[in-house]
C-alpha cells in the first residue's frame, strides 16, 4: 500500500529533483564561468541524473502537462531562491509574486487527483 501511494507520487518528486539538479549545472556556470569545468559539470548532471529523473517521471505521470509543468515551476522557484541566497541579489516584489503563483500552481497539479 505505502510502495503503490509512492510510485504514485514519485513522478513529482523526480521532478523537482531533477529541477535541483539542474539548477545546480547551470549555478556552475555562473561560478566557474565560461570554461570547460562548468561545461563538463553540466553535462554530467544533465546526462546522469537529470534527463533520467525526467524521463521517469513523464513515464509516470498522469499527464504529460503535469510532470511539464510541475518540473518548470519548481525550476523557476529554485532559481528565484538560489538567486537570492547563494548569489545574493535583490529580490523583487514581482519575482516574490510569481514564485508564489508558481508555487500554488505546481501544488495544485501535483496534489493526487480522484
Amino acid at each position: 500500500m505505502v510502495l503503490d501511494l509512492l510510485k504514485s507520487q514519485l513522478w513529482w518528486i523526480l521532478q523537482i529533483t531533477g529541477s535541483l539538479g539542474i539548477y545546480f549545472a547551470l549555478a556552475s556556470g555562473r561560478i566557474y564561468g565560461l570554461c570547460w569545468r562548468s561545461y563538463f559539470t553540466y553535462v554530467a548532471i544533465g546526462t546522469t541524473t537529470a534527463s533520467w529523473m525526467f524521463l521517469k517521471s513523464y513515464q509516470l505521470a498522469p499527464s504529460f502537462f503535469q510532470a511539464w509543468f510541475v518540473g518548470t515551476a519548481s525550476l523557476a522557484i529554485i532559481g528565484f531562491i538560489g538567486s537570492m541566497f547563494y548569489f545574493k541579489e535583490s529580490p523583487t516584489a514581482l519575482g516574490y509574486f510569481g514564485a508564489l503563483i508558481s508555487l500554488i500552481g505546481m501544488c495544485m497539479l501535483a496534489w493526487p487527483q480522484k
